[in-house]
This record gives C-alpha cells, structure tokens and sequence, in this order.
C-alpha cells in the first residue's frame, strides 16, 4: 500500500544512490535522542519528538510542535535532511514567528508557502553541499511539470489516465539511463509505484479523474520557491536572516522593513552547517548501545 500520509507536503525528491553503496545508520531511538537534544538547547521549548509506533511516518507538526519518526533506521544523510528541511527551514520559522511582535508571522503571511519550502529546500542543498553530494532536483522538476501538464499550461489540459501514461514512459526511461545495472522488471515495477504517487499528488482531492483540467496546485511551490531564494540570496545572502523572523513570503519583507525587526539566532542552521555534524549524529547511537548494555 502506499502511505500518502508520510510527508505529504514534502517535495517528491529523488537522491540516485550506487548499491555498492552501504549508508551508515542509526537508529529510531538514536534519532529520537538527537532531535530532542538539539531542540532543547536550541531553546525550543514545547517541542517535542516521538517514535511512530502506528506507521504514520516522519513528519512534523507544527500546530502540536511535534516531530513525528517513523520507526526504521534511519541514515545519516536522512537525519541531516531532516535537520536542515524540516528543523532549520520550517520549525525555525514557525518558532520564531510565534515569538515575534507580530503572531501572524508564527501562523504565515499571504502567499508565504513558495517562500516558506524555497528557503527549506534551500537549506537542505547547501548541507547536501557540504558533504559532498547533489540535491536531485529531479522531483521539483516532476513536480512542476505534472501540474503544467495537468491544468493545460503549454498542451491540452491531462486526466490522471493520461499523465500517468506519459510520466510511466518518461520515468522508466529516465530510470534505466540512470541506473543501468538495474533490470528492466524492477525498473518497471519502482516506476509503477513513482508514477502512481505523483498522479495522486497531482490530482490530490479531484473528485472526477477523467475530467481535464482540475488538479492539486501545491507542487509547483517547490521549484519556483528554491529560484526565488537563489536569485534573492544572490544579490543579498543576509535575506535568509531577514527571512528567518517567521513565516513571511519574500515580497512583503519591505512591509516588514520600517520595524526593524531583528532576525533571531539560528542556532539550528549553525548545527546543520557544521561539517562535523555527522560525528555527533553518530555519538547518540553510541549511548543509545552503551545504554542497552547497561540494560
């Protein structure tokens, strides 16, 4: 079955991985023990994290302040992921604009959401960077064009029938040039499932799925928010402080101006920028076994 409920707002990435490749990971408990620590002596205070026991996956709440883990393993480039996307980007904001003079900061500003997942997503790049890998913008790029596709921006508006076709052909294609040591089955069968997802983000609550033309809009917040930061942060990297007060969208920062609102720290960005982050995330799997033994 697929679970939809498990980062439904979360962009579709993809990160190509060598099989030869063995991902060094910790466990659920150990990540739990991680995330509480650094959100506690980063001063947030009500946070909370907790193991999914039910399957509901790893996500956040921000209206519970909660941070949900899905009971697995998890590998340290998705702890960091987690860091930098969901803690840094969204939590960050939220906490920040709960705690500025303006509540409406702490629940989001008119058109903030591009903004909101472009600085996220933004975050998340420079950390991949960091440790020498690539963020596959493959999803964001997915993502937009399934919406464009769908409502008819450059052809004839699709049904969920027919962009499944065409995404079903493109990926499998995509997916074998990519991954030539995988047989043509199993990249038939991963794509299947691929294709099925994004059809269904992209026709998220239509109640008609043979009518053209009516579809789930979200997607194309992914992309065009990361080129809205870049650009931005081009021309000015302190807009990632000026945007760190809450959750404001990029355009209304001239409001914001004449209060001289000061960022706040951002003692979470500093943690997932630290190139010495995985020997910490590491530390906690180590008590987390030296406490079993103690058991």
């Amino acid at each position: 079955s697929l679970d939809l409920s498990a980062g439904k707002d979360d962009p579709p990435l993809v990160r190509a991985r060598n099989p030869a490749e063995t991902p060094r990971t910790i466990s659920a408990e150990a990540a739990r023990n991680f995330y509480e620590t650094i959100l506690r002596e980063s001063g947030y205070e009500g946070w909370q994290v907790t193991i999914d026991y039910a399957g509901g996956g790893t996500r956040v709440e921000s209206s519970l302040r909660h941070l949900f883990l899905s009971q697995e393993q998890f590998t340290l480039e998705r702890v960091r992921i987690l860091l930098a996307h969901e803690l840094a980007g969204h939590v960050a904001r939220s906490f920040a604009g709960e705690h500025s003079p303006i509540g409406l900061l702490g629940i989001g500003t008119r058109d903030y959401y591009p903004t909101e997942e472009g600085l996220a997503l933004y975050h998340e790049r420079r950390v991949d960077e960091l440790h020498g890998q690539v963020l596959d913008d493959s999803g964001l790029m997915s993502g937009m064009l399934a919406t464009g596709l769908a409502s008819g921006v450059a052809t004839p508006p699709q049904t969920f029938s027919s962009l499944y076709t065409f995404f079903e052909m493109l990926l499998l294609l995509y997916r074998l040039l990519r991954r030539p040591w995988e047989d043509v089955q199993t990249a038939q069968k991963r794509v299947h499932r691929l294709v099925l997802t994004r059809c269904l983000r992209t026709y998220r609550g239509v109640p008609d799925l043979g009518r053209a033309g009516v579809c789930h809009l979200q997607d194309v917040a992914y992309l065009r928010g990361l080129l809205l930061i870049d650009r931005m942060a081009a021309e000015d990297e302190t807009v990632l402080d000026r945007l760190a007060v809450g959750k404001i969208a990029c355009g209304q920062l001239p409001v914001l101006h004449p209060l001289r609102m000061i960022p706040p720290p951002q003692p979470l960005r500093q943690l997932a920028y630290d190139p010495e982050l995985d020997s910490y995330i590491l530390s906690f799997e180590s008590s987390e076994k030296d406490a079993e033994k103690l058991a």
